[in-house]
């Protein structure tokens, strides 16, 4: 059987880091299992490509990307015939959008959220049309596609694909004492966020009008904060950021410990020690959780997370069953949730590593090829 051949178009790709990049990585894997790939991607892409994939280095820079991708795409469908171009994001949707037509390929491009909800007019009207011509996209929670659908993108070639997570060996959560007595908080109730630090995540909502009820009632919590440095968000959100930072000093000490960004080993021992995950998200125009991807890693762990119901959250965090769903703004109902957990009550380790396995990179990497076949037959119905 000959293979058919893929272009896929990403700035979000390794060496660049996050979770976004992490997702395309591992698509970029699975498509290689059954395509042949060429890869337009960011300086250094090579070196984490898969065996076999042919790649295209562009600078990293959005505008020097889009436009070498454009070019040294156009060069590449002129010397070879593709059967489908892919692209990473939202963002470049034009390139993809192009080379297809061009090409007379297929067209898929994946949605994040952000890509599609970014508070900038030139994107809006230059770049989000573009979606609207692509045979299929694929979104990252149902709250995606709904956005995508809004946009003006057609219901019936939205695909809703979850990303995939890591699952850390069972023994993980068996280790959890240990784990505790390492990072010096055998004696704690561990409340753990795991998040940039831009506002949408909600942490100074939370330590102002959450975290003082939860260690009134229980006095040994501890609140363990992984992400970046408050400061980086200065240059985005400077009011927001200060707000942020203050709010942390207020209640830095014995019962909130920042420990800024850390390797994934660390990671994981935080997801593992953790006696709930926090996940208080709150609306902000421009921006939007398009998944929720720390909940599944907490759950893979055996965590739970408390959270609200905020963009694609919903589709990582099912009530009962690996966290509980508060509703939006209630932040004593929040601080109950989340001293309820602390007190032993649901769910259960067990529930939310079962839960977590559904979202595995193995069976994302079969319903990407699943939708991808959908693509080849004209249908985008949800794989």
């Amino acid at each position: 059987m000959i293979r058919q051949s893929i272009l896929i178009v990403t700035r979000n790709y390794p060496p660049l880091t996050g979770g976004m990049e992490r997702l395309m990585q591992h698509s970029v894997t699975t498509l290689a299992s059954r395509f042949d790939v060429t890869l337009i991607g960011p300086t250094g892409c090579g070196e984490f490509a898969p065996a076999g994939v042919r790649t295209i280095e562009c600078p990293p820079s959005p505008f020097s990307f889009l436009t070498l991708a454009l070019l040294r795409g156009w060069r590449s469908i002129r010397s070879a015939s593709f059967d489908a171009v892919v692209g990473g994001s939202g963002l470049v949707a034009p390139v993809t959008a192009f080379l297809s037509r061009v090409s007379k390929a297929r067209s898929v491009v994946f949605v994040h959220g952000l890509d599609l909800v970014v508070d900038n007019r030139i994107y809006q009207h230059l770049f989000v049309p573009f979606l609207r011509r692509h045979d299929l996209l694929i979104a990252n929670s149902q709250n995606t596609r709904r956005i995508a659908t809004d946009k003006g993108c057609q219901a019936s070639r939205i695909s809703v694909l979850h990303p995939g997570s890591t699952i850390p060996p069972e023994s993980l959560l068996q280790d959890a004492a240990s784990i505790r007595v390492k990072l010096g908080f055998e004696k704690k109730k561990i409340v753990l966020f795991v998040g940039r630090m831009v506002r949408r995540k909600g942490l100074a909502e939370f330590l102002e009008k959450a975290w003082p009820r939860i260690v009134v009632r229980q006095p040994d919590a501890m609140l363990l904060i992984v992400g970046d440095s408050p400061d980086n968000a200065l240059l985005q959100d400077p009011q927001g950021a200060r707000r942020l930072m203050a709010a942390i000093e207020r209640c830095a000490g014995d019962t909130v410990r920042f420990l800024g960004t850390v390797e994934d080993g660390m990671l994981w021992d935080c997801y593992a020690a953790a006696d709930v995950l926090v996940f208080p998200l709150i609306r902000v125009r421009g921006d939007v959780e398009g998944f929720g991807m720390v909940a599944i890693e907490a759950a893979a762990c055996g965590t739970p997370t408390v959270a609200f119901p905020v963009g694609g959250v919903v589709d990582a965090v099912v009530d009962g069953v690996n966290g509980t769903l508060v509703p939006e703004g209630r932040y004593e109902a929040f601080a109950d949730a989340v001293l309820s957990i602390c007190a032993g009550g649901p769910p259960g380790r067990t529930d939310c590593r079962n839960h977590a396995l559904q979202f595995s990179w193995d069976v994302h990497g079969q319903k990407l090829l699943e939708a991808m076949d959908f693509a080849a037959a004209g249908s985008a119905q949800s794989p």
